[in-house]
């Protein structure tokens, strides 16, 4: 598992002990070590909350971002789905975190959300829902979106999205800059 490997990578860059990448992520160390060796596939939830820790990009720790930089083509068949089976599926067609944007296809299942609790991030999202619906979660406001609405608003904010239909909502996803 890709991401284990990064995010040991990333947490002896900082030379931090994994009692307190733990600690900051609000997981057990030995959560954390397990994750690290690839004996444990962690949850969307997870993930963030090390990503944000680390201060990198959720996608850099399960992406392959290697190849030319000044363009890419998104073949539909070759796209990296990221988290399925989860309730939450992302089709990544383009993720650089050297780039100021990223744009992903989203698969929310019924029932599915991005997370359990309110994370911010830093950084703005577009949401454009292509078929079904979604709630937008904020600590005060949820906000839903039909087939064909978008919205617009700053990720610092503490959001999540879910899928409270009995049908698949499907979304445009631009993030930027492109991290979780």
């Amino acid at each position: 598992m890709i991401e284990g490997k990064r995010i040991k990578e990333y947490r002896e860059k900082k030379e931090w002990s994994l009692r307190k990448l733990a600690g900051l992520a609000a997981i057990s160390p030995s959560m954390l070590s397990q994750i690290e060796s690839g004996k444990v596939d962690p949850s969307l939830s997870t993930l963030r909350k090390i990503a944000i820790c680390l201060d990198i990009p959720l996608f850099f720790l399960v992406m392959d971002n290697s190849g030319p930089t000044h363009k890419k083509i998104a073949v539909k068949n070759a796209r990296t789905v990221i988290f399925p089976g989860d309730g939450l599926e992302y089709q990544v067609i383009h993720s650089d975190q050297s780039k100021k944007m990223g744009i992903h296809v989203g698969v929310l299942n019924s029932g599915g959300s991005t997370s359990r609790e309110l994370l911010p991030h830093d950084g703005e999202e577009c949401l454009i829902v292509l078929e079904g619906k979604m709630e937008v979660v904020f600590r005060h406001e949820t906000i839903d979106l039909n087939s064909g609405e978008s919205l617009y608003f700053d990720s610092s904010v503490p959001h999540k999205l879910q899928n409270t239909q009995d049908t698949v909502c499907r979304f445009y996803l631009i993030i930027s800059p492109p991290k979780f």
